[in-house]
């Protein structure tokens, strides 16, 4: 187990009067026990109780996997032609967990819980915002890793913009973006390139699409050190600008820098949201910046703290965070600047180090 985290779990969840959590196999799961089996539709996951007791509760095909990381008598296991929440009713009955409120993590199955929920007298409730909230401060250590997996990510980004030119398929360009990452000792996450009018499409899918003259490409880059992820945007201009691209591009690079101005300790998440798109508004893009303005960062890409306009959370030391304002112009091209910031003695410091200036290949 995690010991920092597992003992903040515990104190908040007697805090809060919280009776267990529930963590199904993620990387939350992996977060917090070192260890996430293959995620398939038989119900499994690990019951952590107020005391600081926990079990795993698993179908017979991972027992013996999970019991490689916790003791067996840790481990209870049903098979194929049970009903499995009839074991784990006689599990919950023997552990004292019959009639408890319990937490759930974000990838517990609709279908599992509420099949538990009509057999077995227990109540389940949505945990994610408990459980992210146990890592919305990051420890010294986790700081530098934050901090190299961003230096490694912006010597990919550099070398990829070298190999883009008219002809290139995104798909060999998420191939390259992959290959510097293994080359950089990291792991791929994830790589969203868009080109020409693909880049109007903020989580755009494709890869198809072969790079033209005078392409706006948009490319989101991210991948894992030893377990921190990174996670940065830059968009380019194959062989020149238009004025329009110049005017909405300069529009986000004024957003993003005010956005990382406005950080520090005790400002709240959603008025650095505002302060930012106020800058594109006043540009006369409001209507096109359709996303918030940025989320948390740490095991997962996507975590606590979200940089939103709903958001009343003050903004602490040790927060680690994206600011990724855009503009998207549909059928047109869409621009998106995106650096890491970390809140050290009390402002945001930026850890991507590669220039926001527009680059024009």
């Amino acid at each position: 187990m995690n010991k920092l985290y597992y003992e903040k779990l515990i104190n908040m969840m007697q805090l809060e009067g919280i009776d267990a959590f529930l963590v199904v196999p993620s990387e939350e799961l992996m977060f917090i026990a070192g260890f996430s089996p293959y995620l398939c539709e038989r119900f499994q996951g690990l019951f952590i109780k107020q005391n600081g007791d926990h079990f795993y509760f698993c179908n017979q095909l991972s027992k013996e996997e999970v019991e490689d990381h916790l003791p067996p008598e840790k481990v209870y296991g049903w098979y194929d032609y049970e009903n499995f929440t009839d074991v784990l009713a006689e599990v919950l009955d023997k552990e004292d967990m019959l009639n408890k409120r319990i937490g759930v993590n974000s990838t517990a199955r609709a279908f599992n819980i509420l099949d538990i929920m009509e057999e077995v007298p227990v109540t389940f409730f949505n945990g994610k915002t408990q459980l992210e909230s146990i890592r919305l401060v990051k420890s010294k250590e986790e700081i530098e890793f934050l901090k190299e997996a961003a230096k490694r990510t912006d010597s990919v980004m550099e070398e990829t913009l070298t190999f883009i030119k008219p002809g290139v398929s995104e798909s060999e360009i998420i191939d390259k973006v992959n290959e510097l990452f293994i080359k950089k000792e990291m792991v791929p996450e994830f790589a969203i390139i868009a080109t020409g009018p693909n880049a109007a499409l903020p989580h755009y899918s494709g890869s198809e699409r072969v790079v033209q003259e005078k392409d706006v490409v948009l490319l989101d880059i991210g991948g894992k050190y030893k377990g921190l992820c990174s996670d940065m945007t830059r968009t380019v201009f194959v062989g020149g600008m238009t004025e329009e691209e110049l005017i909405a591009y300069h529009a986000v690079l004024d957003s993003i820098n005010k956005g990382i101005e406005m950080v520090s300790v005790g400002v709240e998440a959603k008025m650095v949201d505002a302060e930012a798109r106020k800058v594109i508004e006043e540009s006369g893009y409001g209507n096109f910046f359709k996303t918030r303005l940025g989320h948390g960062i740490g095991y997962s890409v996507h975590e606590a703290p979200y940089i939103n306009g709903n958001n009343d959370l003050c903004l602490g030391e040790g927060m680690a965070f994206s600011i990724e304002p855009g503009i998207y112009l549909k059928d047109k091209f869409g621009i998106r600047i995106e650096d890491i910031v970390i809140i050290e003695e009390g402002k945001g410091v930026p850890i991507n180090k590669m220039t926001r200036d527009p680059i024009i290949l």
